[in-house]
C-alpha cells in the first residue's frame, strides 16, 4: 500500500474517533444547563466541527502520509 493511502487510512481512523468524541460532547452541551449562550447553537457548531474533522483528516493524511512514511 502506498504511503498516501496509508496516511489516508490513518487520517480516516483519527477523523472517525474525533467525530465520535465531538458528537458526544455536543450532546452533553445540548442537554446541559442553560448558560449565557444558546446551547443549541454551540452544539450545532461542535457537530459541524465533527463533520469537518471526518472529511478533512483523511485528506490531510493523504498528503502528509508520504512526508512521514516515505523515508
Amino acid at each position: 500500500m502506498s504511503p498516501a493511502i496509508t496516511g489516508a487510512w490513518i487520517g480516516a481512523a483519527l477523523g472517525f474517533f474525533s467525530f465520535v468524541v465531538l458528537r458526544v460532547i455536543a450532546n452533553r452541551v445540548e442537554k446541559g444547563e442553560p448558560s449565557a449562550g444558546d446551547p443549541k447553537k454551540a452544539a450545532y457548531a461542535i457537530r459541524f466541527a465533527a463533520f469537518m474533522d471526518l472529511m478533512l483528516f483523511p485528506v490531510m493524511g493523504y498528503f502528509f502520509g508520504p512526508l512521514v512514511l516515505d523515508a
